[in-house]
């Protein structure tokens, strides 16, 4: 019997150890695993940490950026109102003969057309700004080119530096447009809305299809209710005559040079036109040869009706 318990205790304490050793390797690998996971999580937090910095650095170089937009924004309009401001100031000295600079305005009816591009094109050739008196007469799709989008155009206007103008949303001179004072603003402000849906632009000048002396008896009301909406409205003082029908270069050159006669003109083109797309490089030397200035419009100019 004590043999035999002796061999119980034996094995007892041999079973003990080996639970002990058993309880030892878990506690070891439980062990040797929560400190590889704490590692790992040391690591991703490290990792995370960096990140975050990274992209605290980013977003601090994002709010960097940002200001130096508002800034470029703000200070483009500033240079915009020196720069309109000393145009006025030539103007009004012009005006009362106290200058012999002289100032042209070419302005552009009824687009954009796909042709637009080759106006814009030796507009940049000549370094000349323009304005361009738009209207969505054609839809989104160019008239003379079924393939493009001319709603594009309006970046492209403002891309180049010209100025945009309203010529209205319909140019519908015989479908409505002056039927009353509230036809003929709503087009206007339909319009304005293309124009500031394409480019965030806001324009507040705007040219009567036709000619103001289109809205017959309505004309004066209408202006009324320009005024109200803070639009001032301009005709032309010159043009070649590309909105009727033209036979010939000659006689739209004709036309052209025989219509200049003032210190500041206004000159209506249109930029569907290939003859007045032919004889722009002359228009523009000829101007510049008798010492015209020229410049796009502004809503603070004389020759704008407020």
């Amino acid at each position: 019997m004590a043999v035999k318990s002796r061999e119980i205790k034996r094995i007892t304490i041999i079973l003990i150890l080996i639970i002990l050793v058993i309880v030892n390797i878990m506690i070891y690998l439980e062990s040797k695993s929560l400190n590889d996971k704490y590692k790992n999580y040391s690591e991703e937090y490290l990792n995370l940490k960096k990140e975050n910095k990274e992209i605290n650095k980013q977003l601090f170089n994002l709010n960097n950026e940002l200001d130096t937009i508002k800034n470029i924004e703000q200070k483009t309009k500033n240079i915009k109102k020196e720069y309109f401001g000393n145009i006025k100031i030539l103007e009004d000295k012009i005006l009362n003969n106290q200058s012999k600079q002289k100032i042209a305005y070419l302005t552009f009816d009824d687009g954009p057309y796909y042709n637009t591009y080759k106006i814009l094109d030796i507009l940049d050739q000549y370094d000349v700004k323009a304005t361009f008196f738009t209207t969505n007469i054609n839809g989104e799709t160019c008239y003379d080119n079924k393939q493009a989008n001319c709603h594009l155009m309006y970046q492209e206007y403002l891309k180049r530096g010209h100025t945009i103008a309203n010529h209205t949303y319909s140019h519908g001179i015989k479908r409505g447009l002056y039927n009353s004072e509230k036809t003929f603003i709503d087009s206007v402000k339909k319009q304005e809305d293309l124009i500031n849906s394409q480019t965030g632009y806001i324009t507040n000048i705007v040219r009567f299809p036709g000619g103001s002396a289109t809205a017959g008896k309505l004309k004066n009301s209408i202006i009324e209710e320009l005024r109200k909406n803070n639009y001032g409205w301009v005709d032309w003082t010159a043009q070649d005559g590309d909105g009727g029908s033209l036979s010939s270069k000659e006689q739209a050159w004709q036309t052209f040079t025989n219509s200049i006669d003032s210190n500041i003109e206004v000159i209506l083109l249109h930029d569907y036109n290939g003859i007045t797309t032919s004889i722009l490089p002359d228009i523009i030397q000829y101007l510049k040869d008798n010492n015209y200035l020229l410049l796009p419009l502004f809503y603070e100019s004389n020759m704008v009706n407020k």
